[in-house]
């Protein structure tokens, strides 16, 4: 396969790759933000506890405690892939470094 060839194979991965990331940092600034409005809200509601029942507060700490996991989990998620993604692009560049430099080898000759 000719170099340029190969060359725009290898930027167009990238160039894909790249999306990908684009729309795993949106994701993660999604999950974020989700986590901190919820933050906000278990704030406010813990300064209805000295009011509450203790019944009241258990189901409450329980439901917000089932949506941290979850998004803990889903933040960690996205992050994981986030970090596919990177070597994903670490591993094309190293390609066309090292195509780069072959060809550079080979025209010196």
């Amino acid at each position: 396969m000719k170099i340029d060839t190969l060359l725009k194979k290898f930027l167009e991965e990238k160039k894909e790759v790249a999306k990908a990331c684009k729309i795993s940092v949106e994701s993660i600034d999604f999950w974020e933000k989700r986590s901190e409005k919820l933050f906000a809200q278990m704030d406010e509601v813990e300064e209805e506890f000295i009011f509450a029942t203790d019944e009241f507060i258990e189901d409450t700490c329980a439901r917000d405690l089932k949506e941290i996991d979850f998004l803990m989990k889903r933040m960690k998620f996205e992050n994981d892939q986030l970090d596919l993604l990177e070597e994903k692009i670490e591993e094309l560049e190293n390609k066309i470094s090292q195509m780069l430099t072959a060809h550079a080898k080979k025209q010196k000759k």
